[in-house]
């Protein structure tokens, strides 16, 4: 009897095992840091990519799955980390890439391979963890869904993914030697915000309400060419917010939209650096406008633009890039708007005007592209 449930047992154990690995899955990247020319905001900078990429790949996985990164340090004068930003590394400190504490940097040349487990669904990123290296462009996200058979405690119909970031003309040595001088010199306002690594310098995209602003040109360079969300009327969007920045708290806006905050860092509504929320498309078909601004401090750097388009209003959500005719909601307004106080923490407001917006009105004419 006794060795007839032993068996049952270690049959027991051994299928549940097997169906656990084989829900898990090890997810393989291989990557190579590297210095590379970018307009991240239509100005030529030296940036910090992954396989000539900026921002860096996106890491899709599920609750459960080994993440497996080979990594390869191909910048010529200095070491690098990767540091997996909300990931709780249990039982992989070494993993966690926090340069001098948890890992030696990778030297030149040198390959490391990060192995961990992500444990828990939600919103994350990966920063550069070296010096000012996230400053200059080394980020990217990493989306970790549900295990299969499990469901999110919310509804959506669809997803779209927001990186925001603070951008500096000046080189990350400038800000590192300003940053620690004695006394202290304050590097000042981010020339530029950007969504999705774009942005645009010393223009706006809604110059018509934003005076003594230039007009910036709707395409032409594709590393800054404006972002441009679509939706279908009334589907519910699971925005997936994360931020970046090195010296700034940014505020996000979606003109006319409420949003919902569900989820921060794989928790359910905490004040963390990565953020899901609910947007439901309920407004006319139209377009909108969705606004990055700094806050905290008076700001002196224009609000980051892009637009939610509704299509053509019949059911194509197809990205027209048309601007919203409609102001957007603006830094000074953010301070006026009614929301709890939970919600500005957090850095997440919504613009609630009772008038609907106009009819789209189509972008200027672009430049030839840029060399």
């Amino acid at each position: 009897m006794r060795l007839s449930s032993l068996l049952f047992l270690v049959c027991f154990f051994t299928v549940a095992m097997s169906q656990c690995a084989a829900a898990a899955k090890a997810r393989h990247f291989r990557w190579e840091v590297s210095n590379m020319f970018w307009s991240p905001d239509c100005e030529e900078k030296v940036v910090i990519g992954i396989n000539g990429q900026f921002p860096g790949p996106t890491i899709r996985a599920k609750a459960g799955d080994t993440i497996v990164v080979h990594l390869k340090n191909g910048l010529h004068t200095e070491g690098v980390v990767i540091h997996w930003h909300g990931i709780r590394q249990i039982g992989t400190p070494w993993a966690d890439g926090t340069a001098s504490i948890s890992q030696c940097a990778i030297n030149p040349e040198e390959t490391f391979t990060y192995r961990f487990v992500v444990d828990k669904p939600g919103t994350y990123f990966y920063h550069g963890h070296y010096g000012m290296q996230r400053a200059a462009g080394l980020y990217g996200s990493l989306i970790v869904d549900v295990a299969d058979g499990e469901e999110e405690p919310f509804k959506y119909d669809g997803e779209l993914n927001l990186l925001l970031s603070d951008w500096y003309h000046e080189s990350i040595y400038t800000q590192m030697v300003g940053l620690s001088s004695n006394p202290f010199r304050w590097i000042g306002e981010p020339q530029s915000l950007l969504i999705n690594g774009r942005g645009q310098f010393n223009c706006s995209l809604a110059a018509a309400h934003t005076p003594g602003a230039k007009q910036c040109a709707g395409a032409g360079n594709r590393h800054c060419a404006p972002v441009i969300l679509p939706v279908l009327p009334n589907k519910t969007y699971r925005l997936r917010v994360a931020s970046t920045t090195s010296l700034a708290s940014l505020n996000l806006a979606v003109g006319n939209h409420k949003l919902t905050v569900v989820e921060a860092d794989g928790n359910y509504v905490e004040p963390f650096d990565s953020y899901s929320v609910l947007l439901k498309a309920d407004q006319k078909p139209a377009s909108y406008w969705i606004s990055v601004g700094v806050r905290g401090r008076h700001p002196k750097t224009v609000p980051a633009l892009a637009i939610l388009s509704y299509g053509n209003g019949h059911g194509n959500a197809a990205a027209v890039l048309q601007l919203p005719a409609g102001e957007p909601p603006g830094e000074d307004r953010m301070h006026e708007l009614d929301v709890p106080k939970d919600a500005m923490a957090c850095g997440l407001v919504a613009r609630t005007a009772a008038t609907p917006l106009t009819p789209a009105t189509p972008l200027p004419p672009s430049p030839a592209p840029a060399p």
